[in-house]
């Protein structure tokens, strides 16, 4: 809970039968849900990185310029949520790595 995590999206989805979800937010309800023991399923990115989020700034730019979205505000906003969204990405991958089911 209040995690600080990367959304890069605008699809959506609804949980596959069996499901549970693990994460929400309020303009995507499935953020994240688990099947079974080892299905780990994320709409949003645990696997961001600083230089990960440039690269993706540098190949998205056109698209998110046609979008209206500010490429400027996205670096500032990456400078101050960066480290938190990538100890709570790494956590979220290294506990639930360490809970599979061998």
């Amino acid at each position: 809970p209040g995690a600080v995590v990367l959304h890069w999206h605008g699809d959506t989805f609804d949980l596959p039968p069996g499901a549970v979800r693990l994460a929400a937010t309020e303009a995507y309800p499935n953020q994240a849900f688990a099947l079974g023991a080892n299905i780990l399923a994320c709409q949003f990115h645990p696997e961001a990185t600083a230089v990960g989020f440039e690269r993706w700034l540098i190949g998205h730019t056109a698209e998110l310029t046609a979008a209206g979205i500010s490429v400027p505000e996205l670096r500032t906003a990456a400078t101050h949520h960066g480290p938190d969204v990538e100890r709570h990405g790494t956590a979220c991958l290294d506990q639930w790595l360490a809970g599979l089911a061998c």
